[in-house]
C-alpha cells in the first residue's frame, strides 16, 4: 500500500479534491450571477417588454385640415353679337369748274372741299364712295361729257375716311382701258380698296371680300352703261376690266361669293335715267333679280338725285324668304350742278349678328347733304359740302340768304323723297 499524500483542501475533517474546487468554484460564479441578476431586477417586477426597452412615444396630434372652399368656376362670358355699319356716299361728279377750283399751279387739291364734312365721311365701320369717271393721271383732265378725274383726290379721300371705292361707273372707260387700269394702280398706291373693275381676269372671277368687325362682307359693283365707250375699248375692258351689267353674270358673283364664306353681300349698281328721282322699270328689273339670288344690300347711282329706299322680299323654292335693302340712288355728294340738284345723302346701314349667328339688315339711316358754292377770286368758286342737319340754325360763315333758305330747302325735300317707312333721318 502506497504511502503517497492525498492532493485537495482539507476542511475540518473532510478534503476537497482538485476536482471539488472546480465544482466548487463553478457554484460561486452561478451565485454571484445570480445576486446580481435579482439586483438588477427585483422580484415581483413586471416582465421586460419591448416597450420597457423602447419606450412608447406616441405621435404628436397631427394638425386636422382646414377645408378650403372650392372656387367656382369662371364663367366663359357670351361674345357680344358681332354688328359693323357701312356708309355710302353720293356720287362726286369733278366737273369743269371743280376742276378749276382745286388746281394750283400744277396740282389739284380736293382736300377744302371736304373739310366741314371731313369727320362725317369715316364715322363709320366702313365707308364707300362713288367717284365718276376715272382717276388714272395718264389722259387730259376733263369734268364735261367726258370725266377723267386728277388721283390726287384718291388720297383726299383716303383722309376722310373712305375705304373703297366703288369703279363700275357709266364712265369709267371716258379715258380708256389704259386709263382704268391706271386708276387700279393708284387705288392700290394709296391703300384704297376697289370694286367693279379689274386689272385681270383672275382678279374678276376673285370675289371682293371685306373683314369687318368679324363680319365677312362680300362687295359686288355693275353698271347698266358704259357711254358706249365698250364699243371702241379693247374686248379686255369688258371681259375683266369694268362689270358691265350685260355682260356680267350677277347671279354666278354671287354664288361664288358666298361659297367664298361671305355672311352678307352688298352691290352696288349704276343705273336709271339722269336727274329722274322714280325708279325705271329696267332698275326694279335689275334689283328683283338680285333680290332673289340672294343679295342683302343694293345700292343705286348715276341719276345725281335721290330716290327712295324700299325692302324686297322674295321665296326660294323651299319658302324661305330673303330681304333685301334696296336705295335706289344717293344723290350728289360733291357735284357743280349747282341749284336744284346740289344735294344728296349718305346712307348707312347696321349689320347685325342674330342669336343663331346669323345676320340680317337693320337700323337704315340716312344724312342729308348739299354742296355749298361761293364766288371766289378769279372767276372761280369756293365747294363745300355740308351735313344739312348740322346747319340749319346756324349757318357757316359767309354763306348768303338765298343758299340757306336752298339748304333748308333740301333739307325737307329730301325728307320727302325717302319717307319714314324705311330709313330713318340724321342730322349727325
Amino acid at each position: 500500500m502506497s504511502n503517497k499524500p492525498v492532493k485537495g483542501l482539507k476542511v475540518g475533517n473532510y478534503r476537497i479534491t482538485p476536482l471539488g474546487l472546480v465544482t466548487l468554484g463553478v457554484l460561486l460564479v452561478l451565485v454571484i450571477g445570480g445576486v446580481a441578476i435579482a439586483t438588477l431586477q427585483p422580484f415581483g417586477g413586471e416582465d421586460v417588454t419591448v416597450n420597457d426597452v423602447i419606450p412608447d412615444v406616441q405621435p404628436e396630434d397631427e394638425a386636422t385640415p382646414v377645408p378650403t372652399d372650392t372656387p367656382e368656376p369662371t364663367a366663359t362670358p357670351e361674345p357680344e353679337p358681332r354688328s359693323a355699319t357701312i356708309r355710302s356716299l353720293g356720287e362726286i361728279a369733278i366737273q369743269q369748274n371743280l376742276l378749276r377750283s382745286a388746281v394750283n399751279e400744277n396740282t389739284f387739291n380736293f382736300d377744302d372741299m371736304f373739310s366741314l364734312i371731313s369727320d362725317l365721311m369715316g364715322a363709320a365701320d366702313y365707308t364707300v364712295g362713288d367717284v365718276e369717271g376715272t382717276l388714272g393721271g395718264s389722259t387730259e383732265y376733263s369734268g364735261s361729257t367726258r370725266m377723267v378725274t386728277p388721283p390726287s383726290l384718291i388720297g383726299t379721300l383716303k383722309n376722310c375716311g373712305v375705304d373703297m371705292l366703288m369703279l363700275a361707273n357709266d364712265h369709267a372707260l371716258d379715258g380708256g382701258f389704259n386709263e382704268l387700269q391706271a386708276t387700279i394702280q393708284n387705288c392700290v398706291n394709296e391703300g384704297m380698296d376697289y370694286v367693279g373693275a379689274a386689272a385681270s381676269a383672275e382678279e374678276r372671277a376673285t370675289p371682293v371680300i371685306k373683314n369687318i368687325n368679324g363680319i365677312n362682307v362680300a362687295f359686288l359693283a355693275y353698271t347698266e352703261s358704259l357711254n358706249d365707250n365698250e364699243k371702241t375699248a379693247e374686248p379686255a375692258a369688258v371681259e375683266y376690266g369694268v362689270n358691265l351689267i350685260s355682260k356680267s353674270n350677277a347671279k354666278k358673283d354671287i354664288q361664288t361669293a358666298r361659297e367664298a364664306g361671305a355672311d352678307i353681300i352688298v352691290c352696288y349698281c349704276s343705273w336709271g335715267e339722269m336727274l329722274n328721282a322714280t325708279p325705271t322699270d329696267t332698275e326694279r328689273a335689275i334689283a328683283q333679280k338680285l333680290n332673289e339670288w340672294g343679295v342683302d344690300v343694293i345700292i343705286g347711282y348715276n341719276p345725281h338725285v335721290v330716290q327712295p329706299a324700299t325692302w324686297m322680299e322674295s321665296k326660294d323654292a323651299s319658302g324661305n324668304v330673303h330681304r333685301t335693302l334696296c336705295l335706289g340712288a344717293t344723290g350728289n355728294f360733291l357735284s357743280d350742278q349747282y341749284g336744284q340738284y346740289d344735294n344728296g345723302i349718305i346712307f348707312q346701314f347696321t349689320i347685325q349678328e342674330g342669336e343663331y349667328g346669323q345676320f340680317a339688315i337693320t337700323n337704315p339711316v340716312y344724312i342729308p347733304t348739299f354742296v355749298w358754292r361761293s364766288e371766289a377770286e378769279d372767276g372761280k368758286y369756293n365747294y363745300r359740302t355740308l351735313a344739312v342737319g348740322q346747319w340749319l340754325e346756324t349757318a357757316p360763315d359767309g354763306m348768303g340768304y338765298a343758299d340757306a333758305a336752298r339748304m333748308r330747302q333740301a333739307w325737307a325735300d329730301l325728307q320727302k323723297v325717302m319717307g319714314t317707312d324705311v330709313a330713318t333721318l340724321s342730322a349727325e
